[in-house]
């Protein structure tokens, strides 16, 4: 019993890390803009009279996109601390972690409008 004491108390302070990150998330503007976005779309859905599989599907898109959201913000803050100033190949670095969000967000869109016509 006390070895399992001893893991999970080892694992909390790597759950405060993720949680850390995570509330981070919450002041980029960007990540504003997105968790809102999911609220409206949220309430169109229960509105909509979502199904169970609606609902996982909906959760899942909205789930890819604030995690590639996260990841770009992550990815724009190191390469501005490699180099502060313009450098080509940061900006091609920089401009493929937004293109990540962009296909996240365009499979999120797709998918709404899908479950959109499904009850309309």
């Amino acid at each position: 019993m006390a070895s399992i004491w001893l893991f999970v108390a080892g694992r909390w302070k790597a759950f405060r890390y993720v949680f850390r990150g995570m509330w981070m998330m919450f002041r980029e503007p960007s990540f504003m803009v997105q968790s809102g976005l999911t609220v409206l779309t949220g309430i169109s859905g229960y509105f909509m009279h979502f199904s169970a599989l609606d609902w996982a599907l909906f959760a899942m898109a909205w789930g890819l996109i604030l995690t590639t959201e996260t990841l770009n913000t992550s990815i724009e803050r190191l390469a501005d601390r490699v180099e502060s100033g313009y450098d080509e190949a940061i900006r091609d670095v920089k401009d493929l972690a937004a293109g990540g969000v962009g296909w996240a967000a365009t499979t999120g869109l797709v998918l709404y409008i899908i479950l959109i016509i499904k009850h309309i």
